[in-house]
């Protein structure tokens, strides 16, 4: 696998003005150079934060010179804080508004005041934000704490050290999320996921921060996938947290306390991975994120002369970690080597005692031959969204994977007849894992990388348009060149460029983009997709995109 830049979006986790001191403290999750501006008519203070994600807009009252503070996302890459003056109070000067760093993860943005500022505490050795690293215990009176988030068979459950209220509400604007706030709440110290891919229930993405310290409110935010489901939170004491889910979805009863049963071992097979117990276990499997499989035994414990395989550098696993969460659940994280995928895990006994994950082997995603490319030319892989197995979204019979791949095949016609060199991740209705496709962007060395998708509403059906996405700046050039042109020659509206952690575009080391280039979920849109001229425009629009993005 082709290793993905160090690049990556920090999350600003936390804010605080103090009106006494006209100061605002910020946190953020990972190193961020603050930009300060001063602009008048109105009179107001900008802090601009590149490279930096917002988890939620914002705006809150003040008293005194600062009449509000607004925290919103100023574009896709900058997150922004806007200090408005009240009236009659003149905007300072931009040399008398100081910019501290007291460490690397905390700012400080002195106002000018007559009151003396308190004396500027020394650095932390931990470059965490002082409410992460002085986790307050549990105790009556002084809330909860947030120290895990588990992905169940309903949906999310949001592990807290007592009870909790939570308060959910969804954002309209785009991209569309869904807002949890869980009052009187501090996030753990060693709570590890604060930015979880999920993949799941129309849930991209699962982010967690500290959004207010006094009164503590930790927010979680849910990135959609263009769904309308409507999510709904409540605290249960038996499940030890806060069961946040799609309306409509039963929760779940507690485990009965019955006997716990031995998970005894892990055997590496030839056909993949064999779970043996001494009693048949319940068992809850899915992705953990797009690189681990995720298998839930629940009762069960690892007993003291559990056996596990060992691996090297050619075991088809790249990592297996196994663990006790509680003391009735043993989870179970896979990782495997590229060109292999997980199969859905079957009982080889009728007892289901032994339960065989399966490792498949996954061929070459590369044409069988490969393209020669001459010394000077550039190789552009496309990627075919979704395959084989996995039918991407569907309505009325239609299937997502048969479009792209139509699409897919008349853009590599049309390149190659302008002289391009191509490599398809997929030529027929073939799988290929995410892995697989970025592999085959690898082993070609291409210079570019085009994934075309098609996008799907939920509960909508009067959504159109092109969307366009990318993760790395180097990217972005591409991304906006290829959605120029697609909206020019489609006639479709606009829904815009964003940046996304993308599996595709983010784990690439070469710039690329993925292109929503339509909604089955529209009737009339999908028709369109079907409609082979009108792939042709689409096909022409990336060609066009392409020429230009090379300067041909």
């Amino acid at each position: 696998m082709s290793a993905a830049p160090g690049w990556a979006i920090t999350q600003l986790t936390n804010w605080q003005f103090d009106p006494r001191f006209q100061q605002l403290a910020l946190f953020t999750d990972g190193p961020v150079q603050p930009k300060v501006s001063v602009v008048e008519n109105p009179a107001r203070v900008i802090i601009d934060l590149p490279s930096t994600d917002l988890l939620a807009p914002s705006e809150v009252p003040m008293s005194g010179p600062v009449r509000s503070l607004r925290a919103g996302q100023f574009d896709p890459e900058t997150a922004r804080l806007v200090l408005e003056m009240a009236e009659g109070e003149a905007v300072p000067r931009l040399d008398q508004v100081q910019l501290r760093r007291l460490a690397p993860r905390h700012w400080l943005v002195q106002l000018p005041t007559t009151v003396p500022p308190p004396p500027v505490p020394l650095p932390r050795p931990t470059p965490e934000p002082p409410v992460l690293t002085t986790p307050v215990p549990p105790a009556v009176g002084r809330g909860a704490q947030l120290f895990g988030i588990e992905t169940t068979a309903e949906g999310f459950l949001l592990k807290t050290t007592g009870p909790v209220r939570a308060d959910v509400r969804r954002l309209e604007e785009q991209p569309p999320r869904v807002v949890v706030d869980l009052d009187d709440t501090l996030v753990s110290q060693d709570f590890p996921q604060r930015n979880l891919s999920v993949n799941q229930f129309g849930v991209e993405r699962l982010r967690t921060g500290q959004f207010q310290v006094n009164p503590p409110v930790t927010r979680i935010v849910l990135d959609l996938k263009d769904t309308q489901v409507t999510w709904e939170a409540r605290y249960s004491a038996e499940l030890g947290g806060v069961m946040l889910k799609p309306a409509g979805v039963a929760t779940p009863p507690p485990p009965a306390q019955g006997p716990v049963i031995a998970l005894r071992s892990v055997e590496l097979t030839p056909e993949g991975l064999v779970f043996t117990s001494d009693e048949p276990v319940r068992l809850v499997t899915g992705w953990e994120n797009p690189n681990e499989y995720r298998l839930v035994f629940n009762p069960a414990q690892l007993p003291e002369n559990f056996s596990g395989p060992t691996l090297s550098a050619s075991s088809p696993i790249n990592n297996l970690n196994i663990s006790q969460v509680d003391d009735r659940t043993v989870l179970a994280l896979v990782r495997v080597q590229p060109g292999l995928r997980v199969g859905d895990p079957r009982p080889l006994d009728t007892e289901r005692r032994r339960i065989l994950l399966p490792l498949i082997n996954q061929l070459e995603p590369v044409p069988s031959t490969q393209v020669p490319v001459p010394p000077g030319s550039k190789l552009l892989v496309l990627d075919a969204g979704h395959g084989g197995q996995d039918p991407g979204a569907i309505r009325v019979g239609i299937q997502e994977k048969n479009l792209t791949l139509s699409i897919v095949q008349r853009l590599d016609r049309k390149l190659r007849e302008q002289g391009f060199y191509t490599a398809l991740t997929r030529p027929d209705d073939t799988f290929i894992s995410l892995g697989g496709r970025v592999n085959a962007a690898a082993a070609n060395r291409a210079a570019l990388f085009i994934s075309i998708h098609i996008n799907a509403m939920e509960r909508r059906n009067d959504i159109q348009g092109i969307e366009t996405y990318y993760t790395h700046p180097n990217s972005a050039r591409l991304a906006y060149m290829l959605h120029r042109r697609l909206v020019e020659r489609t006639g479709k509206p606009d829904r815009g460029v964003r940046t996304r952690r993308l599996y595709v575009t983010n784990h690439t080391s070469m710039p690329a983009a993925l292109l929503e280039v339509g909604f089955i979920s529209n009737p009339q849109e999908r028709e369109q997709l079907l409609d082979p001229n009108y792939q042709d425009i689409i096909a022409d629009a990336v060609v066009q995109g392409v020429r230009e993005y090379l300067g041909q």
